[in-house]
């Protein structure tokens, strides 16, 4: 969900024109995903979670004459969206009026006018810090209190990433994870066992040779793996290395280290052992992330990082019903088995603006949405991961053995949240510009790592 935004950001350029903390930058190497889609609603469960201390929400016997605006970046799916928060005024009697699928340009356009949605609903974490550092949104603290919302419930990575200067500005509606999946048939057939993934970064290496095939003319016609497809996962393999792009508190910027340096030349050997040109050239070939023509798909992909979402209707059960695969955590580097099953989390935000006309209703529906059994009602379907311990032990969840492989993930102690401050979308710029010209130009990394650091830590030093 979230990579599509920031693609929409940085190439667009659209926070460029609003706030001039930002700049564009260039395309990834391989195509950013669209918009998840979402599938109709599950079965309820057997039983409900034990939910946390909610205010008291009394039913009007009337509709609220002023709905509750919510607007959100996704999914585009309106009438499952209504149905959900048909759900909030079923309990109160106060309408909510949702836009879903909005475009971000348009999201930043209402935040900097006089009809600001009451509640805003966004994809990633990104624009958290500098939203926040841009006066766009609104300080929660009070409102949390005020409204019992069970933050000590929620999973400590997710709501980190909503914490800017020591204040929430946001707070997690469901979680992402990735993990490795793989194709086992194609493991058989080049003689790997198909039940056994590669369990280090190094073996993947190897397992992506033998699963690599050429045509007479030494074009690729089959890859083992393509560390960016179907797109970039630079903070994942940066966080199996023990490190992060930026400190916990965002003052310190973290590029020109051994751990990102390693980094990018583990994802540049997958592009120099087969040539770049010809990666490039096989990209081209290999489908949308999103249909039937997509690489993993059509067994010209052997192996992929994706998120929880793949194991859902809409993805391999839609467009490879018959394809026997696993799933595993992301290896690990051999000289540091200690980040064996680390996990980046990431996820959905629910954010108030500023000026927001009704934040003490927005407040209130956002307890409504944080309550176990109300967050899984929406999570279960995406599917997503929930943000809390009482929604991750609902039966619906417990009883996927897919889902319930990222939540132990979750709950294994090496979740690593992303860190947000107002210089993010300055760090994920330069990684993207890096990255390309690691991966598709053979650049050495170490000097091009070391001049962004230079040149965002003085951002960061002279910013009051």
């Amino acid at each position: 969900m979230f990579e599509k935004m920031l693609r929409t950001l940085i190439t667009g350029g659209i926070i460029l024109a609003i706030l001039a903390s930002c700049t564009p930058t260039t395309a990834t190497p391989t195509q950013q995903p669209e918009v998840l889609p979402t599938q109709q609603p599950a079965a309820p469960p057997t039983q409900e979670p034990t939910a946390p201390a909610t205010p008291e929400v009394v039913a009007t016997t009337e509709p609220s004459a002023t709905p509750i605006k919510v607007m959100m970046t996704w999914p585009d799916y309106p009438e499952m969206i209504k149905a959900y928060f048909d759900g909030y005024t079923a309990e109160t009697g106060i309408p909510v009026e949702v836009n879903s699928a909005v475009p971000l340009d348009k999201i930043i356009a209402a935040l900097s006018s006089a009809d600001a949605p009451d509640l805003l609903v966004l994809g990633d974490i990104y624009s958290v810090g500098m939203f926040a550092a841009e006066g766009l949104i609104s300080p929660l603290d009070d409102l949390i209190a005020q409204n019992n919302i069970d933050t000590a419930d929620m999973y400590s990575g997710p709501l980190a990433e909503c914490n800017y200067n020591k204040t929430y500005y946001c707070l997690p509606w469901g979680t992402d994870a990735y993990a490795l999946y793989w194709n086992k048939g194609m493991f058989e057939e080049a003689g790997l066992d198909p039940d056994k993934p590669p369990e280090t970064m190094e073996q993947m290496l190897e397992y992506s040779d033998k699963l690599t095939k050429t045509d007479a003319d030494g074009n690729l016609t089959q890859v083992g793996f393509i560390p960016d497809f179907p797109w970039m996962h630079t903070e994942l393999y940066l966080a199996m290395f023990g490190s992060t792009y930026q400190n916990a508190d965002g003052t310190k910027v973290q590029l020109d280290t051994p751990e990102m340096i390693a980094t990018m030349k583990w994802q540049q050997e997958f592009y120099t052992r087969y040539g770049a040109d010809k990666v490039s050239r096989f990209l081209s070939s290999a489908g949308n992330y999103l249909g039937a023509d997509s690489g993993f798909y059509t067994n010209k992909i052997a192996m992929v990082v994706d998120g929880e979402w793949q194991t859902g209707p809409e993805y391999l059960q839609k467009y490879r019903p018959d394809m026997d695969y696993g799933i595993a955590p992301m290896p690990y580097p051999e000289a540091h088995p200690e980040f064996k099953d680390t996990v980046v989390l990431w996820g959905t935000v629910v954010e108030i603006p500023s000026n927001a006309a009704n934040k003490e209703g927005a407040a209130k529906l956002l307890a409504w949405m944080e309550l176990p059994k109300n967050q899984t009602d929406m999570m279960i379907i995406l599917p997503n991961l929930p943000s809390s311990h009482a929604a991750g032990a609902d039966p619906r969840f417990q009883q996927n053995p897919e889902l319930k492989l990222f939540i132990d993930m979750e709950n294994n102690g090496k979740a690593q949240p992303v860190y947000v401050s107002s210089f993010f979308y300055d760090i994920l710029t330069a990684v993207y510009t890096i990255q390309e010209k690691v991966l598709l130009g053979g650049e050495d990394p170490a000097p091009l790592l070391a001049a962004a650091q230079t040149e965002i830590q003085a951002k960061m030093d002279g910013a009051p």
